[in-house]
């Protein structure tokens, strides 16, 4: 009997399981080697190491793969891998070879439709820039030192305890806090009901909005176009601390200022009690000293003002001319002894020096000394009383007498002539005609 098998053609390559499975996970991952998957999770483990293991499948379950996320990215994105959730997958397509299995190793999931929201996001944010309500001239400056400091946040949050520490270390103020939900459904109307409550109440200067970090999609409430329109009608100006470094949302932008943390925000509204006492120092010092200058100028100003206030007093310059006119009046009196006796010791001492001179000096000396007394003679009033004159004073006043206008009737005279005084009285003077 003869059975055929065939025969076996030595030339064709022969595959071990490996190299199989080697060869294929090449294929898969050059073909798949970043795709976009959208499925729902079906299974979800997270592993002791931080890997995340799951099983992707489309609606009804009619096909499913596995999926895993390793350690870093589970970090970021493992809050929304949960079962039953529709997401979006980004990553490649490979095989584990040890088990023939192929799987995609994600390293991005968002929300299914988070592409669409995004664009939505893009467009909202489009629209409210225009407007103007992000622009940096709207930006308020935040209260040097505000009286009260309102509170928009979870009260059973870690954002609020933050606040309270980090204010009460800086400068222990009122915090007035209003709570509400940061996320989920309706947490974006809770927080505008907050900040319109807590920017109305009497002294509240700045209001701190925000949460103490989370998820993209935990968010999603401070990117609400009700929220943003609240904050910018908030009398008074607002810090956002949603506390996201790698998100900037719609209230950071809109906000007056933006924290990176609830404790930054904190830092932003109160100032620290250590700088500000020491800065009140320098001003008290600055203010000090500027002021005993500034008084040390207006005295020397004021002394300038008054010295030349009493210059010009007619009350002053009429004492100076009195007191001139009453020592002209005592020179004058005095003029003719005066001039005599300066006369009488010039001749004294020319006499003197007649003796001591030689006789040719003698002659020359007689001559002038002939002159000297000529001309005192002439100059001197006494050669006008020897020839019969006399100086004729008043004799209340000691003033000379040039006009009989100068002494009317009954005025008491004093007549000095060559050899004494006579005493006189006006009886009559030119124009009384009653004698």
């Amino acid at each position: 009997m003869e059975f055929g098998f065939g025969t076996t053609n030595t030339d064709e390559k022969t595959y071990s399981v490996a190299e199989i499975n080697r060869e294929a996970r090449s294929l898969l991952e050059s073909a798949f080697a970043g795709v976009w998957l959208e499925a729902e999770v079906s299974e979800a483990t997270v592993a002791r190491s931080g890997h995340i293991y799951f099983k992707l499948a489309d609606p009804g379950g009619k096909a499913s793969i596995d999926a895993v996320m390793w350690r870093g990215g589970a970090m970021r994105y493992g809050s929304r891998i949960e079962q039953g959730v529709r997401i979006r997958c980004h990553g490649r397509v490979t095989l584990y070879e040890a088990g023939g299995r192929y799987q995609i190793v994600a390293d991005r999931v968002e929300e299914a439709g988070e592409g669409l929201k995004a664009k939505l996001l893009a467009t909202l944010r489009a629209k409210l820039e225009a407007e103007g309500l992000f622009a940096a001239e709207r930006k308020r400056p935040l209260p040097h030192i505000p009286a009260r400091v309102g509170v928009v946040t979870s009260r059973s949050g870690a954002a609020v305890r933050d606040i309270i520490k980090v204010t009460s270390r800086r400068f222990p103020s009122r915090i007035v806090v209003a709570h509400a939900s940061v996320q989920g459904k309706g947490a974006a109307s809770e927080i505008v009901r907050g900040l319109d409550l807590v920017s109305g109440q009497p002294g509240v200067e700045v209001v701190i909005i925000g949460r103490g970090g989370g998820s993209s999609e935990d968010l999603d409430a401070f990117n609400d176009e009700e929220l943003v329109r609240a904050i910018a009608r908030c009398p008074v100006p607002v810090i956002s601390a949603v506390g996201h470094e790698v998100d900037v949302t719609l209230a950071d932008l809109v906000a007056d200022r933006r924290a990176a943390t609830p404790s930054e925000a904190a830092e932003l509204a109160v100032p620290e009690m250590e700088k500000l006492s020491h800065r009140l120092d320098e001003v008290s010092l600055g203010l000090q000293t500027a002021f005993a200058h500034g008084m040390s100028r207006r005295r020397e100003k004021l002394g300038r003002v008054l010295g030349d206030m009493k210059a010009r007093d007619p009350r002053t310059r009429l004492r100076a001319g009195v007191e001139a006119l009453a020592k002209s009046r005592e020179v004058l009196a005095r003029w003719p002894d005066r001039a005599l006796f300066r006369a009488r010791g010039d001749l004294v001492a020319a006499g003197e020096g007649l003796y001591r001179w030689p006789q040719p000096t003698m002659a020359r000396a007689r001559g002038d000394l002939g002159q000297i007394v000529a001309r005192l003679q002439v100059l001197s009033p006494l050669a006008s009383l020897q020839r019969g004159y006399a100086v004729i004073r008043r004799a209340d006043d000691g003033a000379i007498v040039k006009s009989p206008e100068q002494a009317p009737t009954g005025t008491n005279l004093k007549l000095t002539v060559a050899r004494g005084e006579i005493f006189a009285r006006v009886v009559k003077d030119t124009e009384d005609t009653s004698q």
